[in-house]
């Protein structure tokens, strides 16, 4: 049978088959196949070979049995992840449609480089990055939206909302609806909270934000793809207060991903220019010019780790249709 899973903590996967669910485990084949794999390329391993949104096939002892066996893992059309501080690699969601990023207003403060680090990591896995900036109560909205006037600039989309009041919680509801999605931002900016007010009955535990540091106390310890009545999946992940970037590699490089940055690319004098001290480069004059934000270069310059020789650029690498036509 094919299924879908739907929750995956300590070796055991919740997999959804129509309106049934197992609880399932990995075939020993499937761990012993990866160990070899990873014996060959010398990659980094990944902390779990399956993650929530996964589409698998699953094999059961009996029809009405409650439990079964991972026997495939099928192709991901999208994967959203990161690398954890010990080098290993994370997959959060697999195959989402969108990754909504939560931020607050106020308490805990607006990170702009955080947020460039998501919408990186966005573009780079294929997946349409959505922005939604909560708690607009505790703030003034024409402050708050001149501050992502920027990004909205850039082509992103940026909805606003407040548990409070209730604002845009209906055009949540719109950008949503019928999708998968991804739920992802730092602890206390109100990703629970959201959901509830987005579909009541879910019962999420809420956590208060720390007086002291302003920084969120984690509610969500582990990734479950929830169902949404009007249409959809969604899954709340953990909060994320660092991000490490899974999908840039050596090749694809990090200046792809700064869509301000495409227009400049080729009229830089070195095919693998990084932007930062090769001379007649277009991208350092559109910032000097201020045709590209000195704080988004900033950002790029942070996220970079060309300091390390970490990144080159491949000149010959393409946008994804879908990124194409969404720009």
């Amino acid at each position: 049978m094919e299924g879908i899973v739907i929750k995956a903590r300590g070796g055991a996967y919740e997999v959804q088959v129509g309106k049934r669910s197992y609880t399932c485990s990995l075939r020993h084949h499937l761990i012993e196949a990866e160990k070899r794999r990873l014996a060959e390329t010398k990659e980094m391993p990944y902390v779990d070979l399956v993650a929530v949104g996964d589409r698998v096939s699953i094999s059961t002892a009996a029809p009405t049995s409650g439990t079964g066996y991972i026997e495939a893992c099928l192709p991901r059309t999208t994967q959203f992840g990161r690398t954890r501080m010990d080098g290993w690699r994370q997959v959060i969601v697999a195959n989402l449609e969108m990754l909504l990023i939560i931020f607050a207003a106020r308490h805990p403060t607006l990170k702009l480089r955080m947020l460039d680090r998501f919408l990186v990591t966005a573009e780079a896995s294929d997946v349409e990055p959505v922005l939604c900036i909560n708690k607009l109560d505790l703030a003034k909205f024409e402050n708050v939206q001149r501050e992502l006037n920027l990004y909205e600039e850039l082509g992103y989309k940026v909805v606003y909302t407040s548990i409070v009041t209730g604002f845009g919680i209906d055009k949540l509801r719109e950008v949503m609806q019928n999708r998968i999605s991804a739920i992802v931002g730092s602890s206390g900016v109100g990703k629970s909270s959201l959901l509830n007010a987005l579909q009541p009955g879910l019962q999420l535990r809420i956590g208060e934000v720390d007086a002291r540091i302003h920084k969120g106390r984690h509610t969500t310890t582990e990734v479950m793809l929830l169902p949404l009545e009007f249409g959809g999946f969604v899954a709340d992940t953990p909060g994320i207060r660092t991000l490490g970037l899974l999908e840039i590699d050596d090749e694809q490089g990090l200046d792809i991903h700064f869509p301000e940055m495409h227009p400049y690319i080729p009229e830089c004098k070195f095919a693998a220019c990084t932007h930062q001290h090769e001379p007649a480069c277009a991208v350092k004059r559109a910032v000097e010019t201020g045709n590209i934000s000195t704080l988004r270069y900033e950002s790029y310059l942070r996220i970079s780790g060309f300091k390390e020789g970490r990144y080159e650029r491949n000149p010959d690498k393409r946008r994804t249709n879908r990124t194409a036509r969404r720009r």
